[in-house]
Formats: C-alpha cells, structure tokens, sequence
C-alpha cells in the first residue's frame, strides 16, 4: 500500500518463491575490469566528480548463545573522475552505542587501483590502523577512514561488516549518493521469529525485486527447523541527489529504503506486536522514568523551590517568561540533543547542565508546578528528517520542545536555546508538526514559525579626495535573523569581521559596534565602517550601492526540482543606501525602479535623486516558510531578479 507518498509493505513469512542467487563477476572483490579503468567521464551525467561503480549491501541473522545477532555487509566500488572526486575516498561508516546494544565494525579492508605503466595496476591497500572514531551524538558514531593514493582515474573499493544486537531496525539502505549511481543492491535475509515493515521513499519502481525462501539451507533455533526468507531489491542508473539550497535533510528526499520490526514471532507459536499507535506511544512515554515520569519528578522539585513558587501568583505570562528564563539562565545545554533526558531531575539540578531533553523536560516540570498546563512535545529536528505521519515509529523522532497554555494561546518554546525568545523554537526544530504528548488524546501542534524575520542594512557613503568610499554600515536584524548573526559572530571583533569579509572593501576594525545582544525582545544591531575603492574607467565611476551586501548569486541552480523550496520562516531584506555625490563629480545614469508584488513574494527598487545626493532603496520579501516544489521555476527567477537588480552599478561622470 502507498501512504504519503512511501511505499509500505510487510515483509514476513508468506513468500515462497524459489530463487537461487548467484554472484555476478562484475562483482565480485578485486575483479577490476579493463573498462572501469578505461572510464574517464560517465556518460549519463557528464559533469560528474565521480561515480558509484556498484553498492552492494546485505542484512542477515546469526545465531548466537542468548538469540541472533544481526549481521550487515557493505561492498563499494566508486570511479574518481577528476580531481574534485577525490573526497569521495574519505569514508564514514556510522555504527550504534547504547546501553548494553551495541554495534561492531569488523572484516573491514579497502584498496585503491591505480593505472600502472610497469605493472598495469598498482593496488594501495587501506590501513585500518589509521581509521578513527568520532562521537555524533549520545547514540551514534563514525569509524572514519581515508583511502589511500587517491587522485583523478582512481577506483577505490572497500568493505565490510557490522554486527548488531539492535534487531529493532534493519539497517536501512541509501540507494542514491550525492554522485552518480550505476547499480545499487539491497539483499534482506529474514527469518521466521521477525517480522519486519519497510518504507520506500524517492523512487518509483525497483528496476528487480525478488522475494524466495533459502532452499536446501536450514537452520535450528530452540527445536525448530526454518529456512531464511530472503529479499533483493535493486535500482540501476540513479542520478546524483543534488541537495542545494533551503532543504531540511537529504534523508526527506534521497531514494533509500527503511525498515522495522513490526512483530517478534516466539518458538512456542503466540506473536508480539511491536508496531505501535499514537496512542500508545504516547503512554510508553508517560510511563517513561526517562520522559513522563521525569517531568513528574521536575514538578516535585518545583513544588519545593522557593525560587520557583513566588511567581505562583503572577499572570499567565509573567509565570512562564519567569520559568523560561530562570532555566536559560541557571541550566547549560551541554549540545546533544535527545528525546530521552541523561539524568534524573535532581542531579540535573545539582550539575546545571545536560541534553536538550533534561532542560525542556525539566522545564515543563517547573511550569506545571505553578499552575502552567503544559506538555512536551515531541520533534524531528531538520537535519534528522520529517516524520512519517502515517507510521508511529519512535525512531523518527530525535528532540522534544515545550508546550504551554498561556491564557488559553499555545506557545512553543525551547530553554535550551538561550538566545531565542521565550515564545519561539530554536530554528533547528522548525519541521513541520510535532506530536504533543499527553493522556488519552492524539494531537499534533505545527512548529513552523509564520513571523516574518527581518535583515535591515543601512548604507552611508562618504566619496574622498582620492576617490575612495567611506561607508558606515549598520545593520538591524529580528527574531531568526538577529539569533543567526548572534550565533555566528557573537560580540567578537574577529569573528564579526571574518563573517563580513569580502574582495570589494576593506573593514576598519576600530569601528565595530554591537547592541542588544543579549537583549532577545530588542532589535540586534551591529556597525561598523569599510573602504571601497569603486572601479574608474575613462573618468566614470562605477559605484556598486549594496558593497555585494545583496546576493550575488542565485543559490537555485537546478533546472528542476521535485522537492520543496524550505526557507524555515519568511524573510525580508531591505537595503538603504545614502550617496553624497562631491562637486566634481556628477550622476550619470542610475537603475531604473522596480516593483513586483504578489502573494509569494515582493521586490522593490527605488532610487530618488536630490541634487547631488542618491538615495537608494532595495528590498525583497519571500512571504511564506515553504513553497512547493510547483513554485520552484518561479522562486529561481526571483532569485535572479535579486541577483541582477541589487548588482547593478550606478555611475558617476567627472566634472
């Protein structure tokens, strides 16, 4: 059945097709064919860096003395194009911890070949001992790995295996790279106790896909004789996924194929639902000494504070701006995010740090321990993926934000967040809805954010003797713009000069100035002066009146696109710019006003001319968070239209 736009199927006992499988060559470990060698383009997408030669991926059971492991092989083959190509020989492989389930990366070895004109192939072998972990997050790692001798023509082959006591998900399986894919293999080996679903997302159609039982090959497990029932699903000549600008997660939108335990089938004959509903996901959670039961505890604590209880009697809003900001300003977000929180409630208190879960669990807490009826509301951050609203898979969701009734208004809130308002959602968590968790009911609040954020730029320009542009610069930002340049520059004179570097003018470093930084319901301000030296040809001065502060390319570059346009909340940007025109020089021409305004989207330009001053004015407006992937054609072109408009040149003659 086709839900949302996934295909979902369950995979169980029921097929009993016969099929032998058998290994084509073409495949087979260190078997490099004189035409791989000979490919110095591809021919279906003639700009590509490299190509994925074949992908070959197998899941499967192992015995083991207390049940099965599962066990996953990966084989890979990619053909470096060009030099750009080279990154491709930098390898992660991600592998998961917790508790007492965990993962291990073992059989791990690559080679890379090389045309040699002595030995007609030189093979550089991987050495596993320069591989190294890194830690993601509180789950996940990398074992990251480099090949070795890696450069344009290169065809770098390796593989692997990880073995698994987390039989809860199968390893999903990507079909589609960033390159270009020649023939990509996904073989799933079950047996008879698991019963799995699977959700196929990106593609239409499988090129193959065969389903059979293992026959001749059994197997015995408490008495038992079964055979494997095993799945191959393949897709040839995918094209590159090209995530370009304004998408969530590549995981929304990429051709790969999920799956999960949907039922545990036990040796004496009964079954195990493992699928869930809302619902009672909703109760597990509540029920959780790790979400539900913590908020319980977090409350208690409340209760007991003296700190805590004096807002008791204050309104609705002066309860929760005081508990928003009694936690942004006494707890620290040690940076992981989670839906589970690390701690109990009390050693969070006594340490004043942890994940995003122990802050906004203990949060809500708190708001209900003064009369606050609020709720935790569980997400999926953007760079985790959308949620699959059709199927209640826990594992869909990564964060949990807070849910407050203010006088009968719904706000959303996140306190690990320090720098955003009290009443808005760190930008990360803005995707779509989220599944507010609470007793007997299913409901969902959206997250996306419809305020419009806003990037003021004002320009004054001072015209020298020596014909060089003094500019004061001063800049005002709201809401997501202003906690943007807050996180990226700070209030650091370097940080704020690397971010505004550029070619076209030289930055005086004494005159950097910052306002209301730390003040979040007031207008962040930054300014600070450059020098332009504004381009003369045959006594014509070619003024640029943005200093390249406006776009300067279109980040739409695809000739289509089949997903939408993310812009995460509306964004205005207006530019002001002031000319003082010196008596020796007079205007020549100027830009010709522009003004476009529509339900999607405004520009305008506009220039006034006083005596010898110039005012200019440019603005722009994408009115909505989201447009669809039918609107992309369009977006592009506005898009251009800002490019060209605010790159245009005004010039001046000398007198």
């Amino acid at each position: 059945m086709k839900k949302g736009g996934y295909i979902y199927l369950i995979i169980s006992v029921l097929f009993i097709t016969t099929f032998v499988y058998g290994q084509d060559e073409k495949y087979e470990y260190g078997k490099i064919s004189q035409e791989e060698f000979d490919m110095k383009s591809y021919s279906k997408d003639k700009d590509a860096e490299a190509v994925v030669l074949f992908d070959i991926g197998k899941s499967y059971f192992n015995r083991t003395e207390s049940g099965f492991k599962v066990v996953f092989e990966k084989h890979t083959r990619i053909k470096v194009l060009s030099d750009a190509g080279i990154k491709y020989g930098e390898i992660d492989i991600p592998f998961y911890q917790q508790g007492n389930i965990f993962e291990k990366i073992e059989d791990l070895e690559g080679f890379t070949y090389n045309p040699d004109e002595k030995t007609y192939v030189k093979k550089s072998m991987l050495n596993i001992n320069n591989s190294f972990d890194e830690k993601l997050n509180e789950n996940w790692k990398l074992k990251k790995f480099a090949m070795p001798d890696v450069k344009a023509g290169s065809i770098i082959e390796y593989r692997y295996k990880i073995y698994s006591e987390y039989v809860f998900n199968l390893r999903d399986w990507e079909f589609q790279w960033k390159i270009p894919v020649i023939y990509s293999k996904y073989i799933v080996s079950l047996i008879p106790f698991y019963e799995y679903t699977w959700l196929f997302q990106g593609g239409k159609k499988f090129d193959e896909k065969k389903s059979y039982i293992d026959k001749g090959n059994d197997h015995y497990f408490a008495g038992i004789k079964y055979q494997n029932y095993n799945h191959e699903f393949v897709i040839k000549d995918l094209p590159a996924f090209n995530d370009e600008e304004f998408i969530t997660s590549k995981n929304d939108y990429i051709t790969k194929i999920d799956f999960q335990l949907s039922k545990v089938n036990q040796v004496n004959g009964t079954s195990t639902k493992v699928i869930t509903t809302w619902e009672e996901m909703n109760k597990e959670l509540l029920n959780s000494k790790d979400f539900g039961k913590y908020i319980s505890r977090a409350e208690k604590i409340g209760s007991k504070s003296q700190t805590v209880q004096r807002w008791k009697t204050l309104t609705d809003e002066e309860k929760f701006d005081n508990i928003i900001e009694y936690v942004k300003t006494n707890y620290n977000w040690n940076g992981r995010e989670s839906k589970f929180a690390s701690k109990s409630p009390s050693d969070f208190e006594k340490e004043k740090t942890g994940n995003s879960a122990d802050i906004n669990l203990f949060t809500v807490g708190l708001l209900k321990s003064v009369g606050i009826n609020a709720n935790p509301v569980i997400v999926s951050t953007r760079e985790h993926g959308r949620i699959k609203y059709d199927y209640p898979y826990m594992h869909f969701f990564n964060y949990v934000i807070i849910l407050a009734d203010v006088n009968g208004k719904k706000v959303l809130s996140d306190a690990s967040e320090i720098m955003c308002l009290n009443n808005r959602v760190s930008e990360r968590c803005i995707n779509n809805k989220g599944l507010i968790v609470q007793k007997d009911k299913v409901e969902w609040v959206n997250t996306t954010i419809p305020i419009v954020s806003e990037d003021n730029t004002n320009m004054k320009f001072i015209i020298n003797p020596d014909n060089s542009i003094k500019a004061n610069i001063t800049k005002f930002s709201t809401e997501y713009s202003a906690l943007d340049y807050k996180k990226t520059c700070g209030e650091d004179k370097e940080d704020i000069k690397n971010h505004f570097k550029s070619e076209t003018y030289e930055i005086v470093d004494s005159t950097f100035k910052t306002a209301n930084f730390k003040k979040r319901n007031k207008i962040y301000a930054l300014t600070f002066d450059v020098i332009n030296k504004p381009e003369i040809i045959n006594e014509k001065m070619y003024i640029d009146p943005f200093l390249k502060f406006s776009l300067s390319e279109n980040p739409l570059k695809q000739p289509e696109r089949t997903y939408p346009i993310d812009m995460i909340y509306p964004k205005k940007n207006t530019f002001n710019t002031y000319i003082n025109v010196p008596d020796n020089w007079k205007i020549d021409y100027l830009p010709d006003n522009v003004k476009v305004d529509n339900e999607l989207f405004s520009i305008e330009y506009k220039t006034i001319k006083d005596n010898n001053n110039i005012n200019v004015t440019f603005s722009y407006f994408f009115k909505k968070p989201v447009y669809s992937e039918n609107h992309y054609l369009l977006i592009k072109s506005y898009f251009n239209d800002i490019v060209n408009k605010g790159n245009e040149k005004i010039v001046l003659s000398k007198i």
